[in-house]
């Protein structure tokens, strides 16, 4: 700015001010400007909330900013953050769509819904592994503050079975059968939505093949 300045007060002292003296004018202003607006932060720039990071899979194109400030750290607690993904449930009443966090790493299940302290209405976490294969171990909710209710799915994403998890609470629920898939909602949303026990959930094969080598979590 100092330097346009200068040129404009060298003008004022000339009788006569040549197309040379306008037009590096009109270059260090546009130089200006340019570095003025390059200063802002860029709108493609990465979240600062970990519940707005972790990407996108399809079929989902667009990550829902209602997932700010759900997640709540504590400061000694490291970021696990999840992709976002759409599925749909076959209910006796028709095809619903759901919104989900998508646990398909050994970290993602392991820290689940630690720390979230609520979800969208349409919205759970669906937990997938990466052999297919039948599970038997449980799920239990410390480090989580709500309540939350699992729906235990067979290998065709058929809900064999329904367990509430109490916030907070070290209990282990496991099912009578063993699973494929573990979808997880805050307590109360499936019975809202009507969802039930013999309903389908329909996994995308964008998740399926989502799926990282676990380095040993069992069940």
């Amino acid at each position: 700015m100092d330097r346009m300045t200068g040129l404009m007060t060298s003008c004022r002292r000339r009788s006569l001010c040549g197309p040379r003296l306008w037009l590096a004018l009109f270059a260090v202003t546009v130089a200006w400007l340019v570095l003025g607006c390059g200063s802002s932060e860029s709108s493609g720039a990465t979240p600062s909330d970990p519940a707005l990071q972790g990407g996108v899979l399809a079929p989902a194109v667009e990550r829902p900013t209602e997932l700010a400030g759900l997640l709540e750290l504590p400061s000694d607690v490291e970021a696990v953050v999840f992709p976002w993904s759409e599925l749909t449930v076959e209910t006796g009443d028709g095809e619903l769509w759901l919104g989900v966090l998508v646990a398909n790493t050994e970290e993602r299940r392991q820290r689940g819904l630690m720390y979230w302290r609520g979800l969208p209405s349409q919205v759970g976490m669906i937990f997938i592994w990466p052999e297919a294969r039948a599970r038997s171990g449980g799920f239990w909710n410390p480090n989580v503050p709500i309540d939350l209710h699992v729906a235990w799915l067979d290998r065709d994403g058929t809900i064999m079975e329904l367990s509430t998890l109490i916030a907070q609470d070290a209990t282990v629920r496991a099912p009578l059968a063993p699973y494929y898939f573990v979808l997880e909602m805050p307590h109360g949303r499936f019975e809202q939505l009507g969802i039930a026990i013999g309903d389908r959930v329909r996994i995308p094969q964008t998740l399926l093949s989502s799926r990282q080598p676990s380095s040993g979590d069992g069940s």
